[in-house]
């Protein structure tokens, strides 16, 4: 009896083994999809209880409220004003920007220049000024906004082209409708979103080895959002110097010429937009707000929390200086180490990390710059070299490179910033402020916490964890995401197929 009650006992740990090694042998592309499909089930949920229950503005939390209408900008569609754009075009179209002042409710309707280098600009204009031509601000705001969604889709739109069958549909689904950031950006109309293709096409460039092709997604990207230039040190670290200069030339040339495209006052309007930047990011207000997921914010988010149950609030400067200088050291410590890495790591995983970092740094980083998530997770499911219905861990994976850790940690980073789900804590009344230039505060909204703020914690531990797995165990194989490319002996000398197959065999698959 003992012993068929073992044998009984054994077979259950077997099943459960069995069926543990089957979950965990997931290809990571699926555990991504079906993160993100399960946590936009958990968060429909959750937004039902809470708006039907508690009558939380659920949108609201994840967004933004949408009366943002506070000037008369004649640019409103419903109640709502892209608001973000609707601030850069009259700016936009003033001799000099950076000398134009208007007041917003935040520092109580104090007047205040515009802030922003003139490259940040040039989209706004791109379609802002020729609808001031023809005397028809709506035109411009709905072109401009066709285009934004344009962008925001196009990651979906181009993983879904490396799928068959219904995946195409979930996959859209997951990268698109169900992405909070993009949903963000496209609320805000915010052009943060036109870096979503140019993302895109750096991390293809990367992972095909197209040097001049990504030292050109580098200058663009640096001209929308200047300190985007940090994604040259993925040229650098593939030991690129002459494509990595060319394109930091690049960027000072292009975002030096955005600012002729306004010559009052040039060249003074550069340190114009600069004093008007400084002051923007020193304000004590935008550093602690619920909406900024900076790394600073989010590894301060313990002690703001313990000052807020005990004066009811984050008070006004509280660990201000940290609060700024912890995302810049975190980005100085990630640039020396992949510096220091080298070939050890491929160009691709270096463009990620590069990337998460870049957009998480500053010290104010608002929710929907967690769009350059959208770029990862495309790339997450198709591979730029792989055949179809594979991503990039699975391409890694059958060139012996199996760095489960990593993939999981990306993976999984990658799916909880495309979801967001709205928590049920305490309620916060959220301003609405009086709208098409009246003045104060008209009425409040509900809106809770969401899990946006875990976001930079998950990029942080990946972007760790990528760092330390190619530090101990480097790439052998150069080759990977490049079928074309030699592959580069651990001198890093290029070898003959011969060469290939001995590295191949004589190394056992990289495994976390």
């Amino acid at each position: 009896m003992n012993q068929r009650h073992k044998l009984s006992k054994g077979g259950v740990r077997s099943a459960a083994r069995a069926r543990f090694a089957r979950i965990t042998d997931l290809p990571d592309r699926t555990v991504m999809l079906g993160a993100i499909l399960l946590g936009a089930a958990v968060s429909a949920g959750l937004s039902y209880f809470l708006a039907q229950i508690f009558s939380i503005d659920v949108f609201s939390s994840l967004l933004a409220v949408p009366e943002d209408c506070w000037l008369d900008w004649d640019l409103n569609i419903g109640r709502h004003c892209f608001s973000d754009y609707a601030q850069i075009v009259p700016a936009g179209l003033q001799p000099n920007p950076w000398t134009y002042e208007f007041s917003l409710p935040w520092g109580d309707y104090e007047p205040f220049p515009l802030g922003g280098p003139a490259g940040e600009m040039v989209p706004h204009m791109l379609f802002g000024f020729p609808a001031h031509l023809v005397g028809s601000p709506r035109l411009g705001l709905i072109g401009y906004m066709f285009a934004l969604v344009v962008a925001v889709l196009s990651p979906a739109v181009w993983a879904a082209r490396g799928t068959h069958g219904v995946e195409r549909v979930v996959v859209f689904v997951a990268l698109g409708a169900a992405a909070i950031p993009a949903w963000a950006v496209i609320d805000r109309g915010n052009s943060a979103g036109f870096l979503v293709p140019i993302a895109l096409l750096f991390l293809v460039a990367l992972s095909r080895r197209q040097w001049r092709l990504a030292a050109i997604m580098v200058v663009l990207a640096a001209l929308v959002k200047p300190w985007f230039v940090v994604l040259v040190v993925a040229l650098f670290v593939a030991r690129q110097w002459r494509w990595g200069g060319l394109a930091l030339a690049g960027v000072l040339v292009s975002n030096v010429a955005a600012y002729l495209l306004w010559p009052q006052d040039f060249p003074k309007t550069i340190m114009q937009s600069i004093n008007n930047v400084s002051a923007v990011a020193s304000s004590p207000g935008a550093l602690i707000d619920l909406r900024n997921v900076s790394f600073g914010r989010a590894l301060l988010l313990l002690p703001d929390t313990l000052a807020s149950l005990q004066g009811g609030k984050v008070p006004d400067g509280f660990l201000a200086g940290p609060r700024s200088i912890i995302g810049y050291a975190i980005l100085a410590l990630v640039v020396v180490a992949l510096l220091i890495l080298g070939r050890r790591i491929p160009p691709l995983m270096a463009g990620i990390v590069l990337l998460a970092t870049a957009a998480l740094s500053p010290p104010i980083a608002y929710y929907y710059y967690l769009i350059f998530v959208l770029p990862i997770a495309a790339i997450v499911v198709r591979s730029p070299d792989g055949s179809l219905g594979t991503g990039i861990f699975e391409h890694f994976a059958a060139n012996r490179e199996r760095r489960r850790l990593v993939a999981v940690s990306v993976s999984l980073a990658t799916a909880f910033t495309i979801v967001q789900i709205a928590l049920p804590t305490p309620p916060i009344p959220a301003p609405i402020f009086g709208q098409f230039g009246a003045r104060g505060i008209i009425g409040t909204t509900p809106i809770v916490l969401t899990t946006s703020i875990l976001a930079p914690l998950l990029w942080l531990i990946a972007c760790v964890v990528v760092i330390i797995s190619y530090a101990r165990r480097p790439v052998h194989v150069r080759g990977l995401g490049d079928d074309d490319d030699p592959v580069a002996l651990e001198d890093g000398s290029p070898s003959t197929s011969a060469d290939r197959s001995e590295a191949i065999s004589s190394h056992p698959p990289a495994e976390d």
